[in-house]
């Protein structure tokens, strides 16, 4: 979609977000690696498991988000120059 075509449906030059599953998938995953870290500091069983799993989560979480973004930018053209100050 090019700026013409986004000058017909919106009458701003900003970017609105959609609704996106990763910031919540983030923070339960962000959640579950703060609880391994502490359990696996204090000898817990399983804590290694589970700071394993939140690190998992997080990094995948994250590069998801990153690949809407970037999607978004490149694909879309909602990033361009002309929505960015000066």
């Amino acid at each position: 979609m090019n700026n013409i075509q986004l000058n017909k449906f919106q009458y701003h030059p900003f970017h609105l977000v959609e609704n996106s599953p990763w910031p919540i998938l983030v923070s339960f995953s962000l959640l579950s690696l703060t609880t391994g870290a502490v359990m696996y500091l204090q000898g817990y069983p399983n804590g290694g498991l589970l700071l394993t799993l939140g690190f998992i989560l997080t990094a995948s979480g994250m590069g998801l988000w990153f690949r809407d973004v970037i999607t978004e930018g490149t694909y879309e053209g909602h990033h361009t120059n002309k929505y960015k100050k000066d």
